[in-house]
């Protein structure tokens, strides 16, 4: 009975220690009203985040990130990097979430871990805004450009030849219709132009055998020439009109294209052998742009709606739609607790479409909220 007793006491101390040292190993239970405090990294880049000049941090995807922080009862700090500092601290560790224009690629994804995209877009377009003032001016330029008053004033010489031949040869014979000197010309030129658009008014006809000869081959001849001059108008007109706009990508073959240098969109016309010029920065090439040295400009869509929506309001329009793909989303570290929550609150924020007008429209206007 003592050993019953003994073993009894044993595997309770045994017990007890046990105890303790699992309740010493578990962390401490959480106070009512505690939340848990998050490291956000950024880096500036608008619309998705920008800062102003007294250090406050702003825009599309910080103000997303802010409700769905909320939310979940999350506090944070903000620490700002540059880009690949940035990539850097998430894959260490050394923050929590990345938040801004972090754009999700196979390279990054290898190296952590991101949530549900929260926008999708891609290279988009900026184009010369034009006015109706504008488009009359570009129609005008068209019609008095150098190659089409060259075709008209070569048919004028051709016109006077004629009518001046047809003068000589009917002057003496047909005063009444050829009168001498220059009004004499005046009315062989006349007759060539009225004889050549099919009109034929009569009040200038050849009477002598030969002026008649010569007024029937340039009848025939007229025909042909016509339809001839008419064709090489048309055709110079529409190619002018075709080289100087744009309304998708296959244009940009065959005009002039400008992008930020190292910009991805550099790489994709690298690969798609497209012909570019390259700027610094996305203000000089706007300014280019704006100032007729180019015809249009590629970059990052939502950047270049944040442009026409602010800085370059009523001076660029972007294009409608978009090109080679790209998602964003918020960057964690690799096998990050926070990522489950975070995607259920951001899908349950991006569902509503009320709410997604209401976060970027100040930023994208409607032609950015998807």
């Amino acid at each position: 009975m003592r050993r019953v007793v003994w073993l009894v006491l044993v595997l309770a101390w045994l017990g007890g220690g046990a105890y303790a040292a699992c309740a010493q190993a578990l962390p401490e239970a959480p106070q009512p009203g505690a939340k848990r405090h998050v490291r956000v990294g950024v880096y500036v880049a608008p619309p998705f985040l920008e800062k102003t000049n007294t250090g406050h941090y702003h825009g599309m995807a910080l103000a997303l990130w802010h409700d769905i922080a909320e939310d979940m009862g999350l506090t944070y700090d903000v620490r700002e990097f540059e880009l690949e500092d940035l990539l850097r601290a998430i894959e260490k560790g050394d923050v929590d979430v990345g938040v801004s224009a972090l754009s999700i690629t196979p390279e990054r994804e290898s190296a952590m871990d991101f949530s549900q995209p929260f926008y999708y877009t891609g290279l988009g377009i900026a184009v010369p805004a034009r006015n109706a003032l504008d488009r009359i001016e570009t129609t005008l330029g068209r019609v008095f450009s150098e190659k089409v008053l060259a075709y008209v004033g070569s048919l004028l010489v051709l016109l006077f030849v004629v009518g001046a031949l047809v003068w000589a040869v009917e002057r003496r014979r047909n005063p009444g219709h050829f009168r001498p000197g220059r009004k004499g010309l005046g009315d062989g030129l006349w007759w060539s132009a009225v004889t050549m658009t099919s009109v034929g008014y009569g009040d200038a006809t050849p009477k002598t055998l030969l002026g008649r000869s010569v007024a029937l081959v340039w009848m025939f001849v007229s025909v042909a020439l016509l339809a001839s001059f008419t064709a090489g108008i048309t055709s110079l007109l529409t190619v002018e009109s075709l080289g100087s706009s744009v309304r998708d990508p296959d244009d940009l073959k065959r005009v002039r294209v400008g992008v930020v240098r190292d910009a991805s969109a550099a790489e994709e016309f690298t690969a798609t052998h497209i012909g570019y010029r390259t700027y610094e920065t996305l203000e000089d090439g706007l300014r280019a742009l704006e100032s007729g040295t180019l015809d249009a400009f590629v970059h990052d869509r939502p950047i270049l709606l944040y442009c026409q929506a602010h800085e370059n309001s009523g001076r660029i329009q972007v294009l409608p739609g978009f090109f080679d793909p790209q998602l964003y989303g918020f960057a964690f570290p690799r096998g990050s607790t926070l990522r489950k929550a975070v995607n259920i609150a951001l899908l349950r924020r991006m569902e509503d479409y009320a709410y997604r007008r209401r976060v970027f429209g100040p930023y994208l206007g409607k032609a950015g909220i998807h």
